[in-house]
């Protein structure tokens, strides 16, 4: 089977890396300085227990070279997925299959005309504005995929993997499976699952990343000093309960409670790090994918989230100051 991984950053490297490792080989797409230094130095994980291992997978940024591939791996941030389009399509066969590893709410969200009513409208204008994304992508090809992995970069050739290596797999459209690739990416030693609602997955790995996002905006806090604010809670649970119930009434719930939540926190490197961090430093945050495109899927559905609102609208107001 042909692979190919677009983005060499945490997760994707680390995608590289496990099944390069485990005689999987997977060609990892990179540009620039990173090119440079996977090519000469290769690409080192460093594990949970501290043990360096160093793998050199194909490094390329000629995708027309490698022609189409039976599976594209796509992680990278949501705001620079239009910027890789011309490195994706030439990877794009008639059978290929992309499997999208982003955080948030993912472009192909309302994808599936088995949805229906408002969700399948138009492309999520927060996340895909131009529709740029859903007209180069067929639906029917994309397996959604959501990764728990908590892994740093620390340099473009140096990871260190903290923990996990949950992967939830499943169609974006249509009813077709994902057990073939949850085996390829098992032999790679995640604990890869074929899931029967990747969007609950979306939902339940959104919760922690939007509440102590938005709160991190609203506060200054990071994830560790809100969970151990206990003047926070009543927000927190607040927030919570309306992504919760935005899941339900999309019929997608996210299978974790309040309390699951909070104590995630607890657990350095269980969570991204703090969209209040990308912003003051100018990068690119996800707001987009983690705070704005589940208001605009609780606007098409008709559905209030008071407490995510206000808070929202506060710090946007804050920040235009």
């Amino acid at each position: 089977m042909k692979v190919a991984v677009i983005g060499a950053g945490a997760v994707g490297g680390l995608i590289a890396a496990r099944l390069t490792a485990a005689g999987l080989p997977a060609s990892l797409v990179a540009r620039r300085r990173t090119l440079d230094t996977l090519r000469r130095d290769g690409l080192t994980v460093e594990g949970p227990s501290g043990r360096p291992v160093t793998v050199r997978p194909l490094v390329t940024d000629d995708t027309l070279a490698l022609g189409p591939q039976d599976v594209v791996v796509l992680a990278v941030p949501a705001p620079l997925l239009t910027d890789v389009l011309d490195l994706l399509l030439p990877l794009l066969g008639p059978k290929t299959r992309l499997v999208p590893v982003v955080g948030g709410i993912p472009w192909w969200y309302p994808a599936d005309e088995a949805i229906g009513g408002p969700l399948a409208a138009a492309p999520l204008a927060s996340v895909d504005p131009k529709g740029l994304l859903s007209d180069a992508i067929p639906a029917d090809r994309i397996v959604g995929a959501v990764a728990r992995v908590a892994v740093e970069r620390r340099t473009p050739g140096y990871l260190r993997h903290l923990g996990g290596l949950r992967l939830a797999l499943g169609p974006a459209a249509g009813s077709g499976g994902a057990r073939d690739l949850a085996a390829l990416f098992g032999a790679g030693g995640f604990n890869a699952l074929a899931v029967p609602d990747i969007r609950a997955e979306v939902w339940t790995a959104l919760l922690a990343p939007f509440a102590f996002g938005l709160l991190g905006l609203a506060t200054g806090k990071t994830a560790q000093e809100i969970a151990h604010d206990d003047a926070l809670q009543p927000s927190f649970a607040a927030v919570v309960e309306e992504l919760l119930a935005l899941s339900v009434a999309l019929g997608h719930p996210a299978t974790a409670k309040v309390e699951d939540v909070w104590t995630i926190a607890q657990h350095p490197g269980r969570i991204r790090p703090a969209l209040r961090a990308d912003v003051a430093a100018g990068r690119r945050a996800e707001i987009e994918a983690v705070l704005d495109a589940p208001l605009e899927l609780a606007n098409r559905a008709g559905l209030s989230l008071p407490t995510v609102t206000g808070l929202l609208t506060a710090v946007r107001a804050d920040t235009q100051q």
